[in-house]
């Protein structure tokens, strides 16, 4: 009897421990996120800039963002960056970009999300659009209220893309959406993202993936971003990396298939020559790269879908 009971106590604490790990600890490692602080801004690009912040309407937090006008104006554009970034997105190159969009006149707000850059955190860490679309909505507005008469559009890349349709879906008034390698799916996201930060496999991370839907209260089912955008009546552009190894194809693609309001283009997939130069990012891979790759077929593609003059 004494050694049935060392046996059973010898595997059930491993088990019970590495239950806590799966269901408790990782879930919760996953929503952490360490500030990167900025060490550029726009003028670096050449770009007249302002410098300002903004409280969402949920919490106290003071959010800080820029504005970059152009001159003569025909559209405004509220940029959302991803996880673990700020609104001077080195993966994505969002400088060249904001400089890319005001030079076909088109004004940019950019801001750092709750918990990110220069902005106030609230101790919650990352909900993968839940809190953010806060921060998106109180940018948004703040944009409207310039030059009402334009046209005003809201890009988010990676999770930014999951806020930016967490934000409209919850009422944010926007002429139409660009999502770029959007995060559609949590599950599939956080599964990809732990594989990417530790180098082990992805299945290791499925149930830690369910138990932060199911038990924490990450978004997912009828309340993820897939299921909220699949709704949305405003246009929607949605460019994907077919072979981005966080945010996948097939989300985008089940998008496509249940929204008609979205606009598709699948990107070139990185040839060896790409990856090769993307080698400094490591597992993030071509990840939210679309712009630093194929920067003038994603211009032209936000060009038409925001009837910008030449």
């Amino acid at each position: 009897v004494d050694l049935m009971k060392k046996r059973y106590w010898a595997l059930l604490v491993p088990a019970l421990l590495a239950g806590w790990v799966l269901l408790v600890y990782t879930p919760n490692a996953v929503q952490s996120v360490s500030a990167l602080p900025l060490t550029s801004t726009p003028a670096d690009v050449g770009l007249e800039y302002e410098s300002f912040f903004l409280q969402p309407a949920d919490r106290e937090l003071a959010l800080q963002a820029w504005w970059m006008p152009a001159e003569n104006a025909q559209a405004k554009l509220v940029f959302i960056h991803g996880a673990g970034s700020h609104r001077n997105s080195s993966f994505f190159g969002s400088l060249d970009f904001y400089q890319a969009l005001v030079t076909r006149r088109v004004s940019v707000a950019a801001l750092d999300l709750r918990n990110h850059g220069d902005s106030d955190r609230d101790g919650d860490g990352l909900r993968f659009g839940l809190s953010e679309k806060w921060d998106a909505a109180a940018l948004l507005d703040w944009t409207r209220s310039r030059s009402p008469h334009l046209p005003l559009y809201v890009m988010g890349i990676s999770m930014g893309g999951a806020t930016a349709i967490h934000a409209v879906a919850d009422g944010a008034e926007v002429d139409g959406l660009v999502l770029l390698d959007p995060l559609l799916d949590t599950r599939s996201a956080i599964a990809n993202g732990a594989w990417v930060q530790t180098g082990l496999p992805r299945w290791l991370f499925h149930l830690s993936a369910w138990a932060a839907v199911a038990l924490h209260g990450m978004p997912g089912g009828d309340n993820g971003a897939l299921a909220l955008a699949s709704e949305l009546t405003e246009p929607i552009l949605l460019l994907q990396d077919p072979k981005d190894p966080v945010t996948e194809a097939v989300y985008a693609r089940s998008l496509v298939e249940n929204n008609p309001s979205v606009r598709y283009r699948e990107l070139p997939a990185p040839d060896n020559e790409h990856l090769s130069a993307l080698a400094w990012r490591g597992r993030w891979g071509s990840h939210v790269a679309g712009f630093m790759l194929f920067p003038e077929t994603v211009m032209s593609e936000i060009s038409t879908f925001m009837n910008l003059e030449n």
